[in-house]
């Protein structure tokens, strides 16, 4: 994130996305990596390639901060909530629990066996020609 959001080279680097860091970083948030299919990864990188693609990316890395930040607001949150985090998610549990703590009314509910991209799950059980 930092290459990308580095004055002049920031839009370059934002829009460089090896497959092979890529299938790393995804298999980093999966509680089962057979759930990352390289058809899946190939899409994203496609998806990654389309013009504009590096002015989002820079867009959200930017405003990571803020996103963080945010969690000072959360008493403020009349809506009803969800909390879902994977077992195996990349969220500290500190950070679940203060989350929780904050939206004492949101339910709350931790997926076993799960990564930080859930979604995965329900796919790696899907044959691929389903998926």
């Amino acid at each position: 994130m930092t290459g990308a959001l580095a004055p002049g080279v920031g839009p370059t680097v934002a829009g460089i996305e090896p497959k092979p860091i890529v299938r790393a970083v995804l298999r980093g948030g999966l509680g089962n990596t057979a759930a990352l299919h390289d058809d899946y990864v190939d899409e994203l990188l496609k998806v990654g390639r389309r013009p504009g693609y590096p002015v989002v990316a820079r867009a959200v890395y930017g405003n990571l901060p803020s996103l963080i930040a945010a969690r000072a607001r959360y008493p403020e949150v009349s809506a009803p909530v969800h909390l879902i985090y994977g077992e195996k998610d990349w969220s500290r549990p500190s950070d679940r629990q203060a989350n929780k703590l904050l939206l004492p009314a949101a339910e709350f509910v931790q997926v076993p066996g799960a990564g930080h991209f859930i979604v995965a799950m329900r796919i790696a059980s899907v044959p691929k020609a389903a998926a």
